[in-house]
């Protein structure tokens, strides 16, 4: 059972770093990021003719993830106008792993074995070096803010839904999340922008934000499923191994550096997923 939910997390840690890539590539980010989380519904909503719409116990939960997330894309968008995606992301993805093992033995009375706890501390500390490792840090410190609060809403929604998706079916708990989230952020996205603006970016890219939006919800489609099978601290610390595929394709698609303090950092955060497997499989 360990097997199949690294390989779950892994698949979503692949799919959840190039929507991000695609995220900061766009000229317009808090359109592009809204419209990656209303298109998902749009394709999928007829999957709740067979899943049926969640059970009215998990509604409550759907209402408080949806905007903690809702908070969540508008804090990302913010620090991914302040800093490049080999800082942001890193930084963000790397300590919410930290703040979930500190928050999940707490609120979920889970526990973590010696093992788990030096692993989490790996990959959420080697993770951060990577973002730290970034050349002209200190002109970075409105990004470096905005990644922390965050990481501090991922390990938030973390928590959260890993309840509510032990109340419902995964597939009609997500979709619902998704229109959750849209539209508890559309008020916040058109103080900013107005209905034209964001007319006109779905005609210019509304491929790339539809592919975008769909690896989003299967990024955290595929994390739901997981934690059906094992503790969510080890999910959200293994799921951040995102961060090398971020730093891989910042390096290569966005030519951003990928120097010799990046290389150890990846090192590190390798090692600790290694050991996170072996704690999840005992």
């Amino acid at each position: 059972m360990w097997l199949v939910s690294l390989g779950l997390i892994l698949l979503s840690a692949g799919l959840h770093a190039s929507w991000n890539l695609i995220v900061k590539g766009e000229e317009d980010k808090l359109v592009s990021a809204w419209l990656i989380v209303v298109a998902p519904p749009l394709v999928l909503s007829p999957l709740l003719f067979f899943t049926g719409l969640p059970a009215s116990r998990a509604w409550p939960i759907l209402l408080q993830s949806g905007t903690i997330q809702a908070a969540y894309v508008a804090a990302l968008v913010r620090a991914y106008e302040h800093g490049d995606l080999s800082v942001v992301y890193p930084v963000a993805r790397g300590l919410a792993p930290l703040f979930v093992a500190l928050g999940a033995p707490m609120v979920l009375g889970e526990s973590l074995s010696p093992l788990a706890v030096a692993a989490v501390a790996l990959v959420g500390g080697g993770i951060a070096w990577l973002g730290l490792a970034a050349r002209g840090l200190a002109a970075r410190i409105p990004a470096l803010g905005w990644a922390t609060a965050t990481a501090a809403l991922i390990a938030t929604y973390s928590i959260v839904d890993k309840v509510g998706v032990m109340r419902s079916n995964p597939v009609a708990y997500i979709i619902s999340l998704w229109v959750c989230i849209a539209a508890i952020l559309l008020p916040y996205v058109l103080r900013y922008r107005s209905p034209r603006q964001i007319r006109n970016a779905w005609k210019r890219r509304w491929g790339i934000l539809l592919a975008s939006g769909l690896f989003s919800i299967g990024a955290y489609l595929l994390i739901l499923f997981a934690m059906r099978l094992t503790q969510v601290s080890y999910i959200a610390a293994l799921r951040e191994s995102s961060v090398i595929f971020g730093a891989f394709l910042g390096w290569r698609v966005l030519g951003e550096p990928f120097g010799r303090q990046r290389v150890s950092a990846a090192a590190v955060v390798t090692l600790g997923l290694i050991l996170l497997a072996l704690a999840m499989r005992g």
